[in-house]
């Protein structure tokens, strides 16, 4: 190979070279800041240069590229105990949404843009905010009381700090609140007491409400049991008047026939059981009529 054709590969090399470190391409998913010689490209008004996504030429060998992922990051948070009002303890899980806002701040305050660093001190703002939430606020407040606005006043108290950092909340949620072992026990008790006295409460109002019912249905047997008595001995009384009245006529009609009526009656009291035992005259008038059926002796 001559000199020539040497130098025009030389050439050819060094122009591919040159060339492909002037040119860059932004994808949609992400934010380029150029850096010249480690400080931050800015316009004529002082203002970082943010590349979006394109195409792009840069100064080859001066100038070189961070790239920033622009979309919407999760970080999951490390557990942690925090401290109800009432000074009781619970395990509270959380996640967060976020997303950068401010690429060259970003950059600067993350140490070149660190995404672990940046979730650092994330992370270390929600516990803070949590547990600023949680200590004004009671259990039950902290459960279920005050979710929502325990949630938004979270998110408003992060995004205030981290606004410094380049960084933007879209979203924190509490994944998980459980009670730590003594508060458990603690609610266990609770719930088995709150159950025990609903349990007495219960037998209680049944206990009232059956006394109501038997002293309502003894009123009814006794009301029941004095109409029966009053309707039976005015049926009786009809009875013995009608009775009386027959005996009364049967006289009118016939003495000496209603005297033997009396008399039958008379031996059939006495005479009621095989073990009865009369000792009487035999002429006595209380026999006259088993001699006579005039009742002469």
């Amino acid at each position: 190979m001559s000199n020539k054709s040497f130098f025009a590969v030389f050439l050819i090399l060094i122009g591919l070279v040159v060339g492909l470190n002037s040119i860059y391409i932004v994808q949609q998913t992400e934010r380029v800041l150029v850096l010249r010689f480690d400080k931050v490209l800015r316009d004529d008004n002082n203002v970082p240069l943010v590349k979006e996504a394109g195409f792009y030429f840069k100064t080859p060998f001066v100038d070189s590229i961070v790239r920033i992922d622009a979309r919407v990051q999760i970080m999951d948070g490390t557990p942690d105990v925090f401290t109800t009002e009432n000074k009781e303890f619970l395990d509270v899980d959380t996640y967060v949404q976020w997303k950068v806002n401010d690429f060259a701040k970003f950059y600067i305050r993350t140490s070149g843009g660190n995404f672990r660093r940046a979730e650092d001190f994330l992370e270390n703002f929600v516990d803070s905010g949590l547990r600023n939430q949680f200590g004004k606020r009671t259990l039950q407040e902290a459960i279920s009381g005050q979710r929502e606005v325990l949630m938004t006043e979270l998110k408003d108290f992060v995004d205030s700090k981290i606004l410094e950092y380049g960084m933007e909340v879209v979203d924190v949620r509490v994944k998980k609140v459980n009670y730590t072992s003594q508060v458990l026990q603690n609610v266990y008790e609770q719930i088995k007491s709150e159950r025990q006295a609903q349990a007495v409460k219960i037998r209680s109002d049944g206990e009232q409400l059956a006394n109501i019912v038997r002293a309502k249905t003894d009123a009814e047997v006794l009301k029941l049991l004095s109409e029966g008595d009053e309707f039976a001995r005015t049926l009786k009384g009809k009875a013995d008047a009608e009775a009386a009245k027959i005996y009364a006529d049967t006289y009118n009609k016939d003495p000496e026939f209603y005297a033997f009526l009396r008399s039958l009656d008379a031996y059939k009291a006495s005479f009621n059981s095989k073990d009865d035992i009369i000792v009487i005259k035999p002429d006595s008038d209380f026999f006259k009529y088993f001699k006579d059926s005039k009742g002469k002796k």
